[in-house]
């Protein structure tokens, strides 16, 4: 959701749908794991290589499950800002790859909507990538304020 934190500051955080995956398949793994667990246990099977070979397996599904429910429902209480804009520039760490992440609206040359992503384009060939699909606005709503805060940046104003 997008949060104003002041006069020309707004973050867009990561949607509460994206989150909620995460939470859900957390808890599925962690509670498959455990279910499965209590069945081979209620079944009694023998101290063996095959024995050991599934218990090693449920503990890393087990702890896989559990991390993917801690960061889903750290992601659901609105902590990590995933883009933040203001007066100045922004700051992007929408994941991995994403380029540059923090840029000074004085360095963006071109904003363009490509799909899921938003791809900024800076000075010195330069480019920061803005992954929309975990954010909780639309490309193309998302490039349309970049756009304005470009403009306002560089001292520009859209003819009406």
């Amino acid at each position: 959701m997008a949060e104003a934190r002041g006069e020309g500051s707004t973050s867009y955080g990561v949607a509460p749908s994206v989150a909620l995956r995460g939470v859900g398949l957390g808890a599925m793994l962690l509670g498959g794991a455990i279910v499965v667990g209590l069945v081979v246990t209620a079944v009694g099977v023998e101290a063996s290589v095959l024995a050991w070979a599934v218990a090693v397996l449920l503990v890393l599904v087990a702890v896989a499950g559990l991390v993917l429910l801690v960061v889903g429902l750290w992601r659901l209480s609105g902590r990590g800002p995933r883009l933040e804009l203001d007066d100045d520039g922004f700051l992007n760490a929408t994941g991995p790859g994403a380029g540059v992440r923090r840029a000074a609206w004085r360095d963006v040359r071109t904003v363009r909507s490509d799909g899921p992503v938003v791809v900024v384009d800076l000075a010195g060939g330069r480019r920061s990538i803005v992954r929309t699909g975990s954010l909780s606005v639309p490309a193309g709503q998302l490039a349309a304020e970049l756009r304005r805060r470009l403009d306002r940046g560089h001292g520009y104003r859209r003819l009406t």
